[in-house]
């Protein structure tokens, strides 16, 4: 019998739908900084290279097109407006996705364990709403994909998922969450840092 060098149990720590399309689309770091700044306003190519280029991203005109394209087809951008422009069209986009091109720190995990855990049981509460409602078992009723390996239905997994997803982006479009995130003065709201 074999004997045992190393063993690790690892946790998921991230749970994302993404398409295989829309997972190469954004296998590119310029690509995700042309989603976070789509995220701002609609721009056309030529304002999304000036906004690259303060970013230390400088690219030509023809290559962020190169780069819009491969995010339309991903599903990741939408075309929203068109204007002609000295006789040639120029197209606006904004993104279908919201990227964050951040990392959190090493410690994060460890010094908000007591807040992950009180949203996960939340959340939980809210998927089994979901998982249960009559709308959504009616939806996939009759689209088993057990998977192979486990015998679960990943397919039922994914959808609620994708529900959950794009609530939360609905969320966030709301005026309420708006408040929340920006302050005035770009510091950190009282309550969050422990001033008064």
């Amino acid at each position: 019998m074999p004997e045992t060098l190393f063993q690790k149990d690892i946790r998921i720590k991230r749970v994302t739908t993404i398409g295989y399309r829309a997972a190469q689309a954004l296998n590119d770091p310029v690509r995700i900084k042309i989603l976070e700044i789509l995220s701002h306003k609609q721009m056309s190519a030529e304002e999304i290279v000036k906004a690259l280029a303060s970013s230390g991203f400088k690219k030509a005109t023809t290559t962020i097109r190169h780069h819009l394209d491969t995010l339309k087809s991903a599903g990741l951008i939408q075309a929203t407006k068109m204007v002609e422009v000295r006789g040639a069209v120029m197209k606006y986009y904004s993104p279908t996705l919201r990227a964050f091109s951040y990392d959190a720190p090493a410690d994060f995990e460890a010094k908000n364990a007591k807040l992950i855990e009180d949203t996960g049981s939340k959340l939980l509460k809210v998927l089994k709403s979901v998982v249960e409602d009559k709308k959504f078992v009616a939806a996939i009723d009759g689209k088993n994909n057990g998977c192979s390996l486990c015998k679960n239905d990943h397919f039922r997994e994914y959808l609620a998922l994708e529900i959950l997803n794009a609530a939360l982006a609905k969320a966030m479009e709301r005026k309420e969450y708006g408040e929340m995130i920006v302050t005035p003065s770009g510091k950190e709201p009282a309550a969050k840092s422990g001033k008064a």
